[in-house]
């Protein structure tokens, strides 16, 4: 193996984000901001139960590579059955339990960019989750980032209301 495809399959190994010059990028933005009738600190610890997403996201499964969940913490989120599975490397840069707020980092090899959730009581058993991502998405042109956040955006709006549920079978 030599050039690009070298290089690639070496950053998929290290982790690193490598995208061949000329390859397209797609910058894709998108928020969801759902009010759920859960308390917050019940949807806040969901969210940062890394590994618990493999309940409530479809077909994914989460292992933590390194880190006890808080900041620092990096794990990967594979989505999708091999041979056709996305790895979506990520890097928890800041956890405030308090402010019940966390960014991450998409760290490669494919997808890269922010990650921003937020948890605040609307309620004493109501809550608003916003869930922001701005991503790069390689081997998909431009003109496909509205259709993809928008994809997105219903994607993790639908594994947000099995969150929910998850967690009200959880407390009954």
């Amino acid at each position: 193996m030599s050039g690009h495809r070298a290089r690639f399959a070496e950053n998929r190994q290290t982790g690193a984000s490598y995208v061949p010059k000329g390859i397209p990028v797609a910058n894709v933005d998108f928020t969801v901001v759902r009010e759920l009738p859960l308390p917050a600190r019940a949807v806040f610890d969901e969210l940062v139960d890394w590994v618990g997403h493999g309940d409530w996201v479809p077909v994914t499964r989460v292992e933590i590579l390194s880190g006890d969940g808080g900041a620092g913490t990096e794990f990967v989120a594979t989505t999708g059955v091999r041979p056709i599975a996305l790895p979506d490397r990520m890097r928890v840069e800041s956890l405030d339990s308090e402010a019940m707020t966390v960014t991450i980092t998409k760290i490669g090899p494919i997808l890269t960019g922010d990650v921003r959730l937020t948890v605040a009581a609307t309620g004493d058993t109501t809550s608003r989750l916003e869930w922001f991502e701005a991503i790069r998405v390689p081997f998909v042109p431009q003109v496909l980032s509205r259709p993809l956040a928008w994809a997105a955006a219903r994607g993790f709006s639908t594994s947000i209301s099995k969150m929910a549920k998850v967690i009200r079978t959880r407390d009954h």
